[in-house]
């Protein structure tokens, strides 16, 4: 008998604490600290997470104003977004190289994007576009600048690996993907997209800017918009910076090919791409034949990193949209500030070149750096020994020019003597003083065979941005 009760008791007492544990796990969020690693652009947190970190009860003040615009539940939702369409053209040669991060910045707020390519195939889940299979079969057959194409079909029967042709021939190829990728973007599209916008795989764009950026336009009116660039008489979008073209725009070149018939037309351009170097530079004659011509928007789009942008009163109150030959690690970098930017400004205020100046450079300029090319290039003072044809007459320079070139402090010297607006940055290397009038970070020069040491002019620095405190928001080119 004992031995049964005391059986009865240890069950009894063992239900009782599990019913304990229990109650502990289920209501442990009203007693264990609620951690959560913030998502960028608001992520895909839902409102019960955001709300979890508070440590204070969720109170409605009905006296308080609601705001005049909801904010959106994720960056997708963001008025506009659902009105834009984004072109990516890569290769296969770099894919997996570049593409990788722009599904982990970029593409997660853009509800439509096609990728374009020079063969097809699937990444992870979504499909890349063959540009090139449109283009009609003699000149993917015979022509030099698709050797590179037939070997990638080759290597993708034969399962071996693309990368290894990069640097093969991928720039004459890619001048044909223009066309085509235009075309299959523009009848594939669903109606409510109003814009195009075509990037490269090591471009960067704010998502934010350019959905207020296109805000300020009509996408009814035939825009063609980017970085203007000059080939001979024909000015054009320059592709690597970033193409924008209204829904308009797109009309207008369709209906212009199916006035002259598809194929003809098609033909046509052909033969001119096959004797052109730029694809993008063919897209601006076909776009003018069609009634659509360049409006500039540079530098709100432009073709320069962080690190190789000339920091002028042009650019400080622009608008920053895009970024060109960024890595990736550039890329996302560019995408945690934005994403810090929109959760303390909200969507509706544009980062300017002056705060991803404040964010990314003041801090690095402010000493001089060894073993650092800041691209000063404005003067070239050079000493007699290592002068050649096309330097300075070294004879005909000021003492203090000569003497620029015998030191870092010298060669600083030098540029402080000089007019405040003909330089603000200076680099040495022994027998060799550069001079620039323009701030620019400029980078790392230690695996190189030369080294310069380069510095800025402190109060010059802060004088620019003095002078340009007040200055308007830019949103025009």
């Amino acid at each position: 008998m004992s031995t049964s009760g005391g059986r009865a008791v240890s069950v009894s007492r063992l239900l009782a604490v599990l019913l304990v544990l229990l109650g502990l796990f289920l209501l442990r969020d009203s007693w264990l600290p609620v951690t959560y690693r913030r998502l960028p652009y608001g992520g895909d947190r839902t409102t019960e997470e955001a709300n979890a970190g508070s440590t204070q009860p969720i109170q409605q003040d009905n006296t308080s104003t609601p705001p005049s615009k909801p904010t959106p539940a994720t960056c997708r939702d963001v008025p506009g977004a659902d009105n834009v369409m984004v072109l990516l053209k890569t290769g296969a040669t770099e894919i997996y190289q570049k593409l990788p991060s722009h599904f982990l910045t970029t593409f997660k707020c853009v509800p439509h994007f096609m990728i374009f390519s020079d063969l097809a195939q699937d990444f992870a889940d979504y499909p890349v576009y063959d540009a090139i299979e449109d283009v009609s079969q003699h000149y993917r057959e015979e022509h030099a600048d698709f050797e590179l194409y037939r070997k990638l079909q080759q290597y993708q029967r034969e399962g071996q690996d693309t990368s290894k042709l990069r640097g093969a021939g991928s720039w004459n190829l890619d001048k044909w993907k223009f066309f085509p990728m235009l075309q299959k973007a523009f009848t594939t599209a669903p109606d409510n997209v109003e814009w195009f916008v075509v990037i490269e795989a090591d471009t960067s764009i704010s998502w934010t800017n350019l959905l207020q950026f296109l805000r300020t336009m009509d996408p009814k009116q035939p825009f063609y918009l980017g970085a203007q660039n000059v080939i001979g008489d024909q000015a054009f979008a320059h592709g690597g910076s970033g193409v924008i073209l209204s829904r308009k725009a797109a009309d207008l070149l369709g209906e212009k090919r199916e006035y002259e018939g598809k194929e003809t037309w098609d033909r046509d351009w052909e033969r001119i791409v096959s004797v052109s170097c730029c694809g993008d530079e063919v897209i601006s004659r076909a776009l003018g034949e069609a009634g659509v011509h360049l409006t500039p928007a540079w530098p709100l789009i432009q073709g320069e990193t962080v690190s190789t942008l000339d920091w002028t009163g042009v650019h400080w109150c622009s608008v920053a949209i895009s970024w060109h030959h960024v890595t990736p690690i550039e890329l996302d970098s560019l995408w945690q500030f934005e994403s810090d930017w929109i959760e303390e400004h909200g969507w509706d205020t544009p980062y300017l070149y002056r705060d991803v100046f404040e964010h990314f450079i003041q801090r690095h300029v402010t000493v001089n750096r060894a073993k650092w090319n800041n691209k000063s290039k404005d003067r070239k003072l050079v000493s007699v020994e290592l002068a050649t044809e096309g330097d300075e007459d070294f004879s005909k320079l000021n003492d203090f020019e000569k003497n620029a070139t015998t030191s870092e402090d010298a060669c600083a010297e030098a540029c402080r003597r000089m007019p405040e607006k003909q330089c603000i940055q200076w680099m040495f290397s022994p027998g060799r003083c550069h001079l620039g009038k323009d701030i620019r970070f400029g980078k790392s020069d230690e695996a190189g065979d030369m080294h310069w040491t380069s510095g800025w002019i402190q109060p010059r620095l802060q004088r620019f941005k003095e002078g340009l405190a007040n200055c308007a928001v830019r949103w025009a080119g």
